[in-house]
């Protein structure tokens, strides 16, 4: 969910979905065709002020200010890809000031895969798309208790469920039918279950095992080691790796009902109990002492 110094942000790839242009009108979706195109609003829609009254309604404002972050600056943008951008720093505009990046992208998707006979999204469906949220505290320190994950820079500000409910703010003001995000790493898919499902089931279930497996395992300690390999299908005794997939924040209800189906769960639960994994924690071990981990 973080950053490292100086990398650059690229569009996230969908495993299972199939983006259609922005500007073409889908049949049986929310979306609405606009002529906004590039704006200095964010979603076309917002200015600094708007954005800053939307923080201190969901109680983020509270969160900055608490941990000594004010002297607020909000830049908004967004271009003719349909991709805004709002950057929060405090203090001076520069990296290490930054303690909010978020980018959204306005897409419509039509599904690669079919998992569901019961509901059909053939037609496809408008999400707000997440290709980059940080939420970062550059005051504080990594400690025992507070590890760094993988692509941190600095340690977390909290405070993701209220991010959340701007999110589903700013979604619902341009009529989309769900939020998306496509985790990088395993903790993030982990950290946005608690609110997202998984559009594949299959994949889903597939987290639910590894978060049954491991739950007794420090989270730093297993995104690392997933992410460099050392994550085992006990099943099979082969090396599996986590490929990144599509959570869906549902908000029309024809894809709440997508995620709530018995059809849905059947295959989540089917594909959990299917499958056991273990962490190669030999090469884990490796990998830590080489300072592999250091640099991530």
């Amino acid at each position: 969910m973080r950053r490292r110094r100086g990398r650059l942000h690229s569009k996230k790839s969908p495993l299972y979905l199939e983006e259609v242009f922005p500007d073409v009108d889908v049949p049986g979706t929310l979306y609405r065709k606009d002529e906004r195109g590039k704006s200095d609003l964010f979603l076309g829609l917002y200015n600094q002020d708007d954005i800053m009254d939307l923080l201190s309604k969901k109680g983020v404002l509270d969160i900055l200010h608490a941990k000594g972050y004010h002297d607020l600056i909000i830049t908004v943008s967004r271009n003719e890809m349909y991709v805004s951008r709002l950057y929060i720093n405090f203090d001076r505009m520069d990296k290490d000031t930054r303690l909010i990046e978020l980018l959204v992208r306005e897409s419509v998707f039509k599904p690669k895969k079919t998992f569901l006979k019961s509901i059909d999204l053939s037609k496809g469906f408008s999400t707000l798309t997440i290709e980059w949220l940080s939420l970062q505290s550059p005051k504080e320190s990594f400690s025992k208790d507070r590890p760094k994950l993988p692509s941190q820079m600095y340690p977390g500000l909290g405070g993701l469920r209220k991010v959340q409910e701007i999110l589903f703010s700013l979604a619902s003001s341009v009529e989309r039918e769900a939020i998306l995000d496509i985790p990088e790493h395993y903790h993030g898919a982990v950290i946005y279950s608690k609110m997202y499902s998984f559009f594949s089931p299959i994949d889903g279930g597939k987290v639910i095992a590894m978060m049954r497996d491991f739950k007794d395992k420090p989270l730093s300690d297993v995104s690392y080691a997933i992410s460099y390999g050392c994550l085992i299908n006990e099943i099979t005794g082969e090396p599996e790796l986590m490929r990144p997939s599509e959570q869906v924040y549902p908000i029309s209800d024809r894809l709440k009902e997508y995620v709530s189906c018995d059809e849905y769960r059947e295959m989540l639960h089917e594909s959990a109990n299917s499958v056991k994994y273990a962490i190669d924690w030999d090469k884990y071990q490796k990998l830590q002492e080489e300072g592999v981990f250091d640099e991530a």
